[in-house]
């Protein structure tokens, strides 16, 4: 009798045990979840630009193309669009930056002509990554508008992009005059490092974060670039 009863005991103690590793173990959809949390693209020190509900922080760069284009929030996300159509601009953060590395997460229709913008004047003359998803458009490369168009083309870059989806693009610039630097989904398409302009640093050290709508037909007809993550870290001189 006795033996039963410690067999008993057993088989209790190795059900319970296996059931408790059974409550503690996720499910496969939860699991999946932790998986894609862990492999979202961080900025590991950086501060959030966009709270996701609305665009405090954020301004259009009207000295330059007044209230031409069209920004709002839709779903999380920051969307922008041409308006009226075939007009756009800027929309820039209140304050302003110098040396840092930017990440966002961006999806585009087809076509759009967009881009961050790096040390952005009321001007508009600054550095763009470019975000040019469309017919002979590039996808990572270094323009300066005001400042010599592009200064390094990224021919392969829109290989790296990915239709329908959310991308990476990551840029991070430091010195005067500056190098800059920019990944596309994780794989580097720039390395550069800008030369003096005139005898002079090409755009100021000091300047606004934008992202971009670009006027004109290089944007289709009711087309939108979003961004559901803009995260910014300041570089420690």
């Amino acid at each position: 009798m006795k033996r039963l009863i410690a067999q008993g005991l057993i088989a209790f103690c190795v059900c319970t045990a296996f059931s408790c590793q059974a409550e503690k173990s996720p499910e496969k959809g939860n699991a999946e979840k932790i998986m894609k949390v862990s492999n979202e693209p961080t900025l590991e020190g950086s501060k959030s630009l966009f709270d996701g509900r609305t665009l405090s922080g954020w301004r259009k760069l009207t000295e330059y193309s007044g209230d031409d284009g069209k920004w709002e929030v839709i779903d999380g996300t920051i969307a922008g669009d041409q308006y009226p159509e075939g007009k756009g601009g800027l929309l820039v953060t209140e304050e302003k930056y110098s040396d840092y590395e930017v990440l966002a997460e961006v999806k585009a229709d087809y076509p759009i002509d967009s881009g961050l913008f790096l040390r952005v004047q009321p001007n508009v003359l600054s550095y763009q990554v470019t975000i040019d998803y469309r017919t002979d458009g590039e996808v990572g490369a270094i323009y300066s508008p005001l400042g010599g168009g592009f200064l390094k083309h990224a021919p392969e870059g829109v290989n790296l992009w990915n239709k329908d989806e959310y991308n990476t693009v990551r840029a991070r610039i430091e010195g005067q005059p500056p190098r800059i630097q920019v990944w596309i989904n994780g794989t580097q398409t720039v390395d550069y490092t800008d030369t003096m302009a005139d005898g002079k640093h090409r755009v100021p050290e000091t300047g606004y974060f934008g992202i971009q709508v670009h006027p004109g037909e290089s944007w289709g007809s009711g087309n939108k670039v979003y961004f559901r993550k803009i995260m910014l870290k300041e570089i420690d001189k």
